[in-house]
């Protein structure tokens, strides 16, 4: 039975990550994003190293220090519970391929524990991106012992299993009882929209429910007590607690005490995981059926069918593609405008917006337009819409070599939709800037322009990524998104060069005042515009007999 599993494991994953049809260029690309990613990872461990030292120093002499790990547990659980909460969504039941493997003799938990390789390694890499470097730091922060490392392991292997399969099971119960057949596209968009909507209704009732005078007083008794802050932080997460300690006393009975309940804890939540799996998801997932079709309306038909510009007809065409299709739409647009939106309700809520206003005020207005500036190209570099562009037409794509355009013009139309969607969240950015940073006219004016400017620079080179090596061949949209590194390579890009331009700007003693540094900027932008439209160029020649 085991071995039946395994195999399917095995299958799923390489139908995920299957190189047939993939060019060698894509090892290029991860290679020059690895290159620029490797002073940031120095960067991040030796900020983590400061942050971990310094609260160590701070807490140990009042015995609190265990404070540390909690938090470190409290937040990766948070962090891995969201993560999974949507990874399980799109891979359990918004992805067709599951239907493939009905006819064979697997038992619903079979499929399960299949579909659930893949996000388990997307929890992995963020659990080991997170967990591991404040884990080994505070090991030998604190001189701990080998036993500490022994218990740490264990607890990176089970940390996973708790919050992928709190979420699992909420949404196979969900699921079952929610009837998706009758409209799944539509369902798809409420998922995600109610999921983004939870997370801000969690930020903002605990935000509401903050009462700073009660917690300063509580803080004081706290902390008289040994682990007296840990245990008011996980009092309503046992698991969190149980592998505090169990690394913190590592070595002790109450540490193997501690490791027995966490790894207890997780075969039971994990069993609980597999009977619910086998008694709701195929029932759960046959109701996700296909959408339903719609009947188009004659006067709708005529008003489709009148003359336009083909500018104007192939950007309708592929805003109508992205609106319309539920898994664009939500990673095109809805999760490019959660961090802004996220940010704002933050700040609406805050009675100190003055402080950021009085942050502003502190900073030389080269540093302010500095930071806004990068700020807002690493929100708008993380769009979708570009890094898609060809990807969402799927073997549709080769269709456009048959239109009488030049692939040249069809890129460039790609580029505009990328740059109009962008609009919302620049609109955004400077809404926040104006009312909350309370930044003068002449900022948001400046800002703006290097925003709009920036944009367009992200489209293009968004548009450039996925055209040198697109994904076609996908049978779910999803797919277009899932297992793709593009984005990440993106923002490694956007950030080494343009954090580094920053960096150059900041430390120059010549560039002084907000034309200058803005005058830099816009050059800089222009300049990297021109040779990312000369890449494009050359790509397209150098494809063009493919195409033909």
């Amino acid at each position: 039975m085991m071995s039946k599993t395994w195999l399917l494991m095995r299958i799923m994953l390489k139908m995920q990550y299957s190189k047939a049809g993939k060019s060698h260029s894509q090892m290029w690309i991860l290679l020059i994003a690895f290159i620029f990613c490797i002073p940031f990872v120095f960067l991040y461990i030796g900020l983590i190293r400061s942050i971990v030292t310094v609260l160590f120093e701070s807490l140990q002499p009042i015995g609190q220090e265990t404070v540390i790990l909690g938090l470190l547990f409290i937040s990766i659980h948070a962090i891995l519970f969201f993560m999974s909460f949507f990874t399980i969504m799109n891979t359990f039941y918004f992805t067709e391929d599951i239907q493939s493997f009905i006819p064979f003799p697997f038992q619903p938990y079979q499929l399960l524990l299949g579909k659930a390789t893949n996000p388990f390694l997307y929890l992995y890499l963020t659990n080991g991106f997170l967990f591991l470097p404040f884990y080994f730091i505070y090991g030998g922060v604190s001189s701990a012992s080998i036993f500490y490392y022994i218990h740490g392991i264990l607890n990176f292997i089970l940390l996973p299993f708790v919050p992928f399969c709190f979420a699992a099971i909420i949404l196979m119960i969900v699921m079952r009882f929610v009837n998706v057949a009758k409209n799944k596209d539509r369902s798809k968009v409420i998922a995600g929209i109610v999921s983004l909507a939870f997370i801000i209704f969690i930020n903002v009732l605990i935000r509401l429910n903050t009462d700073t005078d009660k917690i300063t007083n509580n803080f004081a008794d706290y902390i008289q007590k040994n682990d007296g802050l840990l245990n008011q932080i996980t009092a309503y997460y046992p698991p969190a607690y149980f592998q505090t300690k169990s690394l913190t006393g590592a070595g002790t009975w109450e540490g193997i005490l501690c490791l027995l309940a966490v790894i207890a804890f997780t075969i039971g939540l994990f069993s609980l995981f597999l009977w619910v799996g086998q008694q709701t998801y195929l029932k759960g997932m046959f109701g996700a059926g296909n959408s339903k079709k719609q009947i188009v309306a004659k006067n709708t038909f005529k008003k489709a069918i009148t003359q336009r510009p083909i500018w104007v007809s192939f950007i309708r065409k592929e805003l109508r593609t992205i609106f319309r299709t539920p898994s664009f739409l939500l990673q095109c647009v809805i999760q490019s405008l959660f961090s802004p939106i996220f940010i704002l309700i933050i700040l609406l809520m805050d009675s100190s917006n003055e402080a950021f206003a009085a942050f502003f005020d502190n900073l030389s207005s080269k540093q302010t337009i500095l930071l806004l500036f990068l700020a807002s190209i690493i929100l708008l570099g993380t769009n979708a819409t570009s890094l898609s562009s060809i990807s969402r037409e799927g073997k549709n794509w080769f269709v456009h070599m048959y239109f009488p355009i030049s692939i040249k013009q069809i890129l460039f139309y790609k580029i505009m939709t990328a740059w109009l969607l962008n609009l919302i969240l620049i609109g955004l950015l400077l809404i926040i800037g104006s009312f909350l940073f309370q930044l003068s006219p002449l900022y948001i004016g400046s800002w703006a322009i290097l925003m709009f400017i920036a944009s367009w620079l992200t489209s293009t080179f968004g548009t450039y990524l996925d055209f040198s090596n697109p994904k076609l061949t996908w049978t779910d949209e999803q797919e277009v998104f899932k297992s793709r590194f593009i984005s990440l390579i993106a923002l490694f890009i956007y950030f080494g060069m343009f954090g580094g331009l920053v960096l150059i700007i900041w430390n120059s003693a010549s560039i002084h005042g907000l034309f200058l540094t803005f005058l830099s900027i816009m050059i800089a932008l222009v300049l990297v515009n021109g040779l990312v439209l000369k890449l494009i160029q050359s790509k397209i020649r150098a494809k063009h007999q493919h195409y033909i």
